[in-house]
């Protein structure tokens, strides 16, 4: 029992590429090629995607992605209107600060509800998807039973 569709080619057999082949080998070079450069020439002279700095082994045991290791400051909830400009200034206002911030989130967030011990159940995890898709696709195309709401009861 041979399948004839994967057989090499015979010796000799001149084979020409496939056209689209032509066309996006060199475009995702290209794209390679420009990402390698923004990678080596921008984001490795940030400090993008590091360990925060305040981070020592020996203090503070294991990195964990959602802990801000720096200082602890007043909560906003906690802060007066009169010192409301000097906690603002307190801020660090940088890109990789807010950068920081956001990935602090999201890595809070997966740590509290898509892993652990109380959320570890993966069926649990696909429903939920599973519902977000549904209501999103629902909101998305809720427009379409408005105008028959109001159509309804008037024949």
């Amino acid at each position: 029992f041979r399948m004839s569709w994967l057989r090499p080619p015979p010796a000799g057999t001149k084979l020409t590429p496939w056209v689209p082949d032509l066309i996006f080998i060199p475009i995702s070079r290209a794209f390679e090629r420009v990402g390698v450069y923004f990678y080596n020439r921008v984001l490795n002279k940030t400090e993008i995607g590091l360990f925060d700095k305040r981070w020592n082994k020996n203090v503070h045991g294991p990195y964990c992605h959602w802990r801000y290791y720096g200082t602890r400051d007043t909560r906003l909830m906690n802060v007066k209107l009169s010192e409301l400009p000097a906690w603002l200034a307190r801020r660090e206002k940088t890109p990789g600060a807010f950068y920081n911030e956001v990935m602090r989130n999201i890595w809070r967030v997966h740590n509290k509800y898509y892993s652990g011990p109380v959320y570890g159940n993966t069926v649990k995890t696909i429903f939920r998807f599973i519902f977000c898709y549904s209501f999103l696709c629902w909101l998305v195309k809720s427009h379409r039973y408005l105008d028959f709401q109001k159509t309804m009861y008037h024949w």
